[in-house]
């Protein structure tokens, strides 16, 4: 677990000198907003997506079921806490800023920063005992978010319905058909994909950067409150997070990535509901850039102190 805790600080690291990059890229026009929002699409209906399919290009094993499941049923339990917390420290009218603050809080970025950061620490295995946590935060944030940030519940059945036709989730359900009836990628095919799979990480960091430096670092770093929303989103909700799942009975790898999952910085996709519903959308780039950058000193701590929890639990 030990071991763990490291590699997680030491794959930061490499994110974060990759997220310098991107921004530099962005300063220096070398990514403009378009080229970013096609980087996002890319990263978000392409590359990853296919890090997630290829990870069921493996052989039926019960504890990958078993990881599978537990990460989902973690997933309900913390998102379930998370936006009852968040509304008891985030009171107030149902105004844009709280409205963003609270999604921004409750949602992590599981996908762009998640997923790589799993695929660096525990490999393909990693990546698919992930994916039940993963679809279930799809089926929170088509749902639940969704409706909280427009203010309108609309039809259930549309949201779900959006919830189950995000590429996450799609990626889930046609890796699992494939895995469970044996249909495998052989050969120069599987070479290709995983080639594409695997610049999920550079790709993922290169546009977050862009999207830090393209939110106004100044002005982000010079918003008093984004510090209270990143501290709740990076320390207080993933410590109380880890409170849920400590004692759980199941294996450490399903709890501390979950763990990695909900300690990671507000959603990208936070900044985009705000702009479709003209919900402040500058201060939730701001969150986002100010959370991101907190992260990466927030995330090697929360992961830390969880392994050392575990140790003392094997312990007694």
């Amino acid at each position: 677990m030990t071991d763990a805790a490291s590699a997680v600080f030491e794959q930061t690291i490499i994110m974060f000198l990759i997220v310098i990059i991107g921004a530099l890229c962005y300063k220096f026009r070398l990514i403009n907003d378009d080229g970013k929002k096609q980087l996002s699409d890319l990263v978000l209906y392409v590359v990853n997506p296919l890090l997630i399919f290829l990870a069921y290009q493996t052989d039926v094993r019960a504890e990958l079921i078993d990881g599978f499941l537990w990460t989902a049923a973690m997933g309900v339990v913390t998102y379930t806490a998370f936006i009852l917390l968040s509304k008891v420290i985030f009171r107030g009218k149902h105004d844009s800023k709280t409205v963003i603050e609270r999604f921004s809080a409750v949602y992590s970025n599981f996908g762009f920063m998640g997923t790589p950061l799993i695929f660096g620490v525990f490999g393909s295995d990693g990546v698919f005992i992930m994916n039940g946590f993963v679809t279930v935060s799809n089926l929170f944030i088509w749902t639940v978010g969704i409706m909280s940030v427009s203010g309108r519940s609309g039809k259930a059945s549309m949201s779900l319905l959006k919830a189950l036709t995000a590429p996450a989730v799609i990626a889930v359900i046609a890796g699992i058909i494939c895995m469970f009836t044996g249909i495998r990628i052989h050969g120069i095919f599987y070479t290709a994909l995983n080639n594409v799979a695997e610049m999920t990480t550079p790709l993922a960091m290169i546009v977050a950067g862009a999207s830090i430096m393209s939110a106004g670092i100044i002005n982000s770093i010079k918003t008093p409150r984004v510090y209270l929303v990143s501290a709740v989103r990076l320390l207080l909700l993933p410590l109380a997070g880890a409170a849920l799942i400590m004692f759980i009975p199941c294996p450490d790898m399903p709890k501390l990535i979950t763990l990695i999952e909900i300690s990671c910085p507000t959603a990208a996709i936070g900044t985009m509901f705000a702009i479709k519903y003209d919900r402040v959308p500058h201060y939730a780039s701001q969150i986002f850039a100010v959370s991101t950058l907190m992260s990466m000193i927030t995330l090697p701590l929360v992961v830390k102190a969880g392994t050392a929890a575990l140790e003392v639990i094997h312990s007694l």
